[in-house]
């Protein structure tokens, strides 16, 4: 099974410039965003244990997480999506 490991960073606002300049060399921009932006709203899920709220308090680094994310006001219902 492959785990996804996600490494965070804080960057300076000249940073995120910097980083958007070269990516809009490369990339174009998403036609699902609304004004280049998503809203993005996320519901997780817990064991009756709170297991998950004590394993990432504990530093466990190979978890389950389960959630339901909604973006833009998408209620759920709509086509799938890949």
């Amino acid at each position: 099974m492959k785990y996804r490991h996600e490494l965070k960073h804080d960057i300076t606002t000249s940073d995120m410039i910097a980083i958007r300049q070269r990516l809009l060399a490369v990339a174009k921009a998403d036609s699902h965003a609304i004004d280049g932006k998503y809203l993005i709203r996320s519901l997780y899920f817990d064991t009756p244990n709170d297991k998950a709220l004590y394993e990432k308090q504990d530093g466990v680094s190979r978890r389950n997480k389960f959630r339901i994310r909604y973006y833009n006001g998408d209620n759920g219902m709509s086509t799938f999506r890949r």
